[in-house]
């Protein structure tokens, strides 16, 4: 029977039986060598690429699909997938290993823009993050095929240390955030052009890198290879003790800190690493590794000085931010931070409004539920702070889950303890409570509206005469222009003459 090459036939593809040799095991008829430091995804998709197929559906069974849906398995693989991969590729097991991250701490290292100001702002889900790269433009423009290395995929690292250049994230033309390509995908592999607009990366021109923060990269990608990072006078600490102490004294300077202490603390580092080198925007990963380095520097007298800087908590309440902390890491970390900075002793009535908040009637479920039905915002959310204190939570954090400062938290406490529950719910703006507030904004209501405008001289002495307080004009122009009874004159736009007019 004659027949075309166009004609369908149905094949059944069959997997290998489970006994059978390695060595008798099909193999691609292909071969793609990955180069030096190249990293898994990027060599899967090159080497996918002449076959017009996705790496996983050219390389993976079924069964090894599934392996792939947990976590970012195309730089942390299961054991079972490098062996898959390196039969189906003619490769040695050990080279696919070597194209994948240290294995010793799945979640370590992998989150991009880890030392940036979003990393301790804002979580995101790591689902986000994972596939998230930065290129060194001169590498590219230098490959002749170009390829991503593979210690351009851990989360921390931002510079280039053989080109002295900080890796760019962004397309520098339309700003487009650059990925590696999923697995699945049978475009092509061109790392070195932007997947929106095309535009060669490889031309663009990076930032310098400043000489300390390419002297600490090459300390973290030492560390992460040998699991050990020295710190300064301290000796050998393990791979993520160190990532855990980064993140307490990188956490210390963004959470919960004043953009004017900040800046302060940068004029400092940039006085000692040279004007201008944190740039006007000093939010990125890049900036936050100098930051690193400059603290590392003078360890451990910068610590306390950075801390001081901003006015921030003591290390012990830094350490209590993080609460997924494994509990040998929080007590390394502890016993580290209290010997550079060690416990106050305070006073023996230091927190006398402890008692206070701990003897209160309502319990903490009792003051939420008082919350859900005031009617006015800023007694909700004081409410909800100290119904957290109540429940024993930290001042500071109790603070940073109300979106306050500790010291407001602190003054809203020492008031109730003074006065009451309601003295630690009121404002105390203009020397007035909220009932006496209330109280003069229904007199301004019932004036009459057949006689002049009052002025704010009257509600001022009004003020004085029934409570002794004074309160500025300002505030009594406030309170005439809200609860006042008189209708508001509006002012219309100016009438402009035309050809008509004349």
């Amino acid at each position: 029977m004659p027949w075309s090459e166009k004609d369908l036939f149905e094949v059944e593809l069959l997997e290998p039986m489970v006994d059978e040799p390695a060595a008798h095991r099909p193999r691609l008829p292909g071969q793609v060598t990955p180069f030096a430091g190249e990293a898994l995804a990027s060599w899967l998709l090159r080497y996918a690429e002449p076959f017009g197929i996705a790496p996983d559906d050219l390389l993976l069974r079924n069964c090894d699909i599934e392996r792939t849906i947990h976590g970012d398995w195309s730089r942390r693989p299961h054991p079972a997938l490098i062996e898959r991969l390196a039969q189906a590729t003619g490769t040695d097991p050990m080279m696919v290993a070597g194209l994948t991250l240290w294995s010793g701490d799945e979640a370590a290292d992998d989150l991009r823009d880890r030392f940036s100001a979003l990393r301790f702002r804002a979580a995101s889900t790591m689902s986000r993050r994972q596939r998230r790269m930065a290129v060194c433009p001169h590498c590219l423009a230098e490959d002749a095929t170009p390829y991503v290395r593979r210690d351009w995929t851990v989360g921390w690292t931002t510079v280039c240390p053989d080109h002295a250049a900080v890796l760019i994230g962004a397309c520098p033309e339309c700003g487009y955030r650059l990925r590696m390509p999923a697995l699945s995908s049978r475009d092509d592999f061109a790392p070195d052009r932007c997947p929106r607009c095309a535009f060669r990366l490889g031309t663009a021109s990076p930032r310098e890198a400043h000489d300390a923060v390419i002297s600490l990269h090459r300390r973290l990608l030492e560390a992460r290879d040998s699991g050990a990072f020295m710190l300064p006078g301290q000796g050998a600490v393990s791979w993520p003790v160190a990532l855990a102490l980064f993140d307490v004294v990188l956490g210390a300077v963004w959470i919960d800190t004043r953009l004017v202490m900040r800046r302060r603390l940068f004029d400092r580092i940039e006085g000692d690493f040279g004007r201008g080198s944190l740039g006007n925007d000093p939010t990125g990963s890049y900036e936050g590794l100098m930051i690193l380095a400059w603290i590392l520097e003078g360890w451990p007298d910068r610590v306390r000085t950075a801390i001081a800087i901003v006015q921030g908590p003591r290390l012990r309440r830094q350490l209590e931010r993080w609460h997924d902390l494994d509990d040998g890491i929080r007590q390394t970390l502890l016993g580290m931070l209290l010997a550079i900075w060690p416990d106050q002793k305070h006073p023996e009535d230091r927190a006398w409004w402890r008692a206070w908040i701990d003897n209160l009637p309502e319990a903490g479920e009792q003051l939420r539920a008082r919350a859900a039905i005031d009617r006015f915002p800023h007694r909700r959310a004081r409410l909800l702070a100290l119904a957290d204190v109540r429940d024993g939570m930290p001042i500071e954090l109790a603070a940073e889950a109300a979106g306050v400062m500790p010291s407001t938290l602190y003054i809203w406490l020492k008031r109730g303890a003074a006065g009451g529950l309601d003295s630690a719910l009121d404002r105390q703006r203009g020397a007035l409570n909220q009932a006496q507030a209330v109280e003069i904004a229904q007199w301004i209501a019932e004036a009459p509206t057949n006689q002049p405008r009052w002025r704010s001289n009257r509600v001022k002495n009004e003020v004085l005469r029934r409570f002794g307080l004074e309160i500025s004009l300002e505030v009594a122009a406030r309170l005439l222009r809200k609860h006042g009874p008189w209708v508001r004159r509006r002012v219309s736009a100016p009438h402009r003459r035309t050809h008509a007019d004349t």
